[in-house]
């Protein structure tokens, strides 16, 4: 689901496949039978690979739930690339759709490069495809779960409901959740478990009745709103836009070196021209038991932040030094906010539609080399990252 809303003019392709028998690792299952590999690459999962894309040392990040929907994000020497798909064919075989938040900001209509994967039992083998098909170069990505790391178990919950019962053709209200849920049954597993479940705003409450809380109040807000225009006489009026939906999902864009990352998206529609969406990113400290806070990874004052954000936002979104931020955003300054990740290579800053921009310029991201914020790095955080 991650981000679909935002890559439909990206063409998807399909590939023939066939099948594979997997030998697990150390933190997944180990067998030799095909009809396992069948349940891992059709069913759910959620994969931490490392390998190369082009010679380029990567980590990438991949889950699957609800049988076609795969996503996940991959980065090498910078910043983080997204990476989609909608059709998997056969049980060994996938091509995915890589882009990034300043491709998609400045070539819309441009066509993304393509990765040609297959499973070989530990691992992805493929090929990396250029937009233009005029450029390919060897991928090769094992399944790691390194010291510090954590595997998962990704699921879905979803439900529906009809505006009018009695319609064969009615306008409906769909909920889903996609969730993460730790494999781990050790102090740090349950740990994890518990906040992957607070996310959600789940406390004790298994994640199946939770989920199913949550949709009932849904519907129920939900039928006021059909029954209020009925009342108010603009039921057919407003019919076309009854089909509301309300998503919700969690995926890792940082595991290792104790600390995992959640990427919460949640998107909706109520109603209007469009929906709206948003990103909460969670830095979680599992070998402290802890939510990381910005202090945590630098001390450093506002401005001087600042400073550094807006230089970067100018390399990444090709500000020219006499141009205004105008260009791209609401006000002339940007401001560092509360919603920051990071990954081995820097820190970055999620800014969410109408936060700092129009909904047209999506999601705002400024990555930031740790080299820009050497001198600024708590030598603890730095010292568990391997940052010299």
């Amino acid at each position: 689901m991650k981000y679909s809303f935002l890559v439909c003019v990206f063409g998807f392709a399909i590939i023939s496949a066939c099948n594979n028998p997997k030998n697990g690792n150390r933190n997944a299952e180990t067998t030799d039978s095909t009809a396992t590999i069948k349940k891992e690459l059709t069913g759910n999962f959620y994969k931490r690979l490392e390998g190369t894309i082009a010679g380029k040392k990567v980590v990438m990040h991949l889950q699957r739930v609800d049988d076609d929907d795969v996503s996940g994000t991959y980065y090498d020497d910078g910043s983080w690339l997204n990476v989609s798909a909608d059709t998997l064919i056969g049980q060994d075989s996938i091509i995915l759709t890589a882009y990034s938040f300043y491709e998609s900001y400045f070539n819309r209509n441009s066509k993304s490069p393509l990765l040609k994967l297959k499973w070989n039992g530990n691992g992805f083998d493929g090929v990396w495809e250029s937009g233009d098909k005029t450029k390919k170069y060897p991928v090769a990505l094992t399944e790691k779960y390194p010291e510090g790391s954590y595997p998962f178990v990704a699921g879905m919950y979803k439900d529906s409901v009809k505006a009018f019962a009695d319609r064969a053709k009615s306008p409906v209200a769909e909920i889903s959740f996609e969730y993460l849920e730790s494999k781990n049954s050790d102090e740090n597993g349950k740990w994890l478990d518990s906040e992957l479940k607070k996310i959600f705003g789940l406390a004790q409450v298994e994640r199946s009745t939770g989920f199913k809380n949550i949709a009932a109040t849904y519907f129920s807000d939900y039928k006021t709103d059909v029954a209020e225009q009925q009342k108010n006489g603009r039921g057919n009026e407003f019919e076309a836009w009854m089909n509301y939906t309300n998503n919700s999902q969690q995926s890792v864009n940082y595991n290792d070196n104790g600390y995992v990352v959640i990427d919460f998206l949640a998107d909706a529609y109520t109603g209007g021209a469009h929906g709206n969406y948003s990103s909460t990113m969670f830095c979680l400290d599992v070998q402290n038991k802890k939510q990381l806070v910005l202090n945590d990874i630098i001390k450093i004052d506002s401005n001087t932040l600042s400073g550094i954000l807006e230089r970067n936002l100018r390399k990444e979104y090709n500000i020219k030094a006499q141009e205004a931020l105008t260009t791209v955003l609401f006000d002339d300054f940007i401001k560092p906010n509360k919603n920051f990740y990071f990954n081995a290579n820097g820190l970055a800053f999620m800014y969410n539609p109408y936060e700092v921009a129009s909904y047209a310029q999506g999601q705002i991201v400024i990555f930031i080399p740790y080299s820009d914020v050497k001198h600024y790095l708590v030598p603890a955080f730095a010292k568990r990252m391997g940052i010299k």
